[in-house]
């Protein structure tokens, strides 16, 4: 009885020493004092710590600091973080990487390395973690780095196989083949003048030639007569211009296939871009002597192309397009509905009319089975927008399969409005 009160007394001094802040030597000669000669002391490495609790009772460690909870303290312990690599040669002792993956080799392992890549550029904030990149430059805005974004202009076409890395070009349109895109280079037709000052930037013409001295140089300035000639105003290229399809007849290729091949607008921007030799198409393609067809008479089908302008059109100038029908198309005189409409803020204001009894464009007894034509009116009201439309059964037309439209024409001379 007398030794257990001892001892209880002898760990109450230690508490009130450690109260009131005395030294651990100090407090070890207390304990000392009160034990019978020869007893031994129960705290072999002397830090505060009895054996029987001590994580490490043959190392001093006060703080019992355990990282990998596994019972041994850090002091004692030869892998602190349990993750199989001794911490004598773990890159991160403290936080578990069995791969001691180091990126930028600076011998801290990415676990613990607050700038994986060593940029400079903390990981919390880096757009590249884990690839170096001190400028952050990120030409697509999309929160990752050039340096480690596959697609780097945010086009869908990868940077290994783009032909315009930094600049979105998804139809990566060369003209010169160079293999660099118009959309970054500064000759698109490679003849050795730069675009801004070639007069034919998408034609090769190193001469120059212009005869007629309006800017335009004579390798691209087109026919000098027909609709292309006689049109004197295209439709600003900032226009913005799309297909609009709809009907059911549009809808039955799903059903009827290849009987009713599908109904689109393709290259819309093609029409409104002030270079003749490119075009936008309207594929509107039916057969009628498909059997499947036979049954499916009088189902409506449409298909529309639509022009709004950056600024209204004055009256007294021409709402309409200079158009092309390929060769081995169906006559497009059997369509019952060709209309060009105009529009000012929404609003419908004029309608041009094209049918089988209403071919006279022009001065025209038809359009030409080949070659190029220009539909549509001089306006007597402004507009800002114009639409030129198809709508058809399959009981009328074997519709052509395709009609190209080439530019969008907002001025043309001594045309008459079509009734």
């Amino acid at each position: 009885m007398n030794h257990t009160l001892s001892l209880l007394g002898r760990h109450g001094l230690l508490a009130l020493c450690l109260s009131a802040s005395l030294g651990l030597a100090a407090c070890n000669r207390a304990q000392d004092s009160d034990l019978p000669p020869g007893a031994s002391i129960p705290d072999g490495d002397g830090d505060g710590v009895l054996d029987d609790v001590d994580n490490c009772p043959t190392v001093a460690n006060t703080n019992q600091i355990d990282t990998d909870g596994d019972g041994l303290g850090d002091a004692c312990d030869g892998d602190d973080d349990n993750d199989t690599v001794p911490d004598t040669g773990d890159n991160c002792p403290l936080i578990a990487n069995p791969d001691q993956l180091d990126t930028d080799g600076d011998g801290l392992g990415n676990a613990c390395d607050p700038d994986d890549d060593g940029d400079g550029d903390l990981d919390p904030v880096d757009n590249c973690p884990l690839v170096a990149n001190p400028d952050q430059l990120d030409t697509d805005g999309d929160g990752q780095g050039d340096a480690c974004d596959n697609d780097d202009d945010n086009d869908t076409v990868a940077d290994p196989t783009d032909n315009c890395p930094l600049i979105a070009n998804p139809d990566q349109l060369d003209t010169d083949g160079d293999g660099l895109g118009n959309a970054c280079d500064p000759d698109d037709d490679g003849d050795g003048d730069l675009d801004p000052v070639d007069n034919c930037p998408l034609v090769a013409n190193p001469d120059q030639a212009d005869a007629d001295g309006d800017g335009i140089g004579d390798a691209c300035e087109g026919p000098t007569t027909g609709p292309l000639a006689n049109c004197t105003s295209f439709a600003p290229a900032t226009s913005v211009a799309e297909g609009v399809t709809g009907g059911l007849l549009c809808a039955l290729n799903l059903v009827t296939a290849p009987a009713v091949e599908t109904c689109e607008v393709l290259q819309p921007d093609f029409g409104v871009d002030n270079r003749p030799d490119t075009y936008a198409t309207l594929q509107y393609a039916v057969d009628l002597l498909d059997p499947l067809n036979q049954a499916l008479l009088q189902l409506l089908g449409s298909i529309s192309y639509q022009v709004k302008l950056p600024a209204p059109v004055a009256a007294g100038g021409f709402a309409g397009f200079v158009i092309e029908q390929p060769p081995a198309t169906a006559d497009i005189s059997l369509l019952r509905n060709f209309v060009v409409t105009t529009f000012l803020a929404d609003v419908q204001q004029e309608e041009f009319s094209v049918d089988q009894t209403n071919l006279d464009l022009l001065g025209q007894a038809g359009l030409t089975p080949t070659g190029l034509d220009l539909l549509g009116g001089t306006n007597t009201l402004p507009y800002d927008e114009v639409h030129l439309s198809i709508a058809s059964t399959l009981l009328s037309v074997d519709l052509a399969d395709t009609i190209r439209i080439h530019e969008t024409c907002t001025a043309q001379e001594a045309v008459d409005p079509l009734p």
